[in-house]
């Protein structure tokens, strides 16, 4: 783990930790006792978080290492290190994981991501304001994953800012 990722990682995980019950509480409220449409919070912020890295990575057809130690590095700190590390080999899964969590939609970074929706309705509910903070975290490690490759890659750039538009105007 670099060191200078660990500062922002340990944010992120608190930041996660702290989100993950008001998201399992609004999928209740909207969904009702259907447990079994229910997802675990941390996972489904884990989820989210992970799609959009293979959205901003994607415009080059290529997950760089550094990219994907970043990726390990958060799931290690927010799951622990004996969860299974990422390959480049799991890109694909990757893709097929968001498929299922957007069944309808496209492969876009053009809506808010499902656990940044259910926090608008948990916000609106207990006059609380974490969809912000969940909007803050996705910037910051959209931020960190752009920056991962030390190299300046105008398209995942451009793909980071167009989607903090999209955050920032809900």
């Amino acid at each position: 783990m670099q060191e200078e990722n660990l500062v922002i990682l340990r944010a992120l995980k608190q930041n996660i930790e702290e989100l993950a019950p008001p998201i399992e509480a609004a999928q209740q409220e909207i969904y009702g006792g259907d447990q079994e449409g229910l997802q675990n919070g941390l996972d489904l912020i884990m989820s989210d978080l992970t799609m959009m890295v293979v959205m901003l990575t994607n415009i080059d057809g290529h997950l760089a290492p550094t990219e994907l130690e970043l990726i390990n590095d958060i799931r290690h700190v927010v799951y622990g290190h004996g969860i299974r590390e990422l390959t480049a080999d799991d890109y694909m899964e990757l893709f097929r994981e968001f498929l299922n969590l957007y069944p309808n939609k496209r492969l876009t970074l053009d809506h808010a991501p499902s656990s940044i929706r259910l926090l608008q309705t948990y916000d609106e509910e207990h006059d609380t304001n974490l969809a912000k903070k969940a909007i803050s975290l996705f910037i910051q490690f959209g931020e960190a994953i752009v920056k991962a490759n030390k190299k300046e890659d105008y398209g995942e750039a451009m793909l980071l800012e167009n989607f903090k538009e999209i955050l920032n105007s809900i």
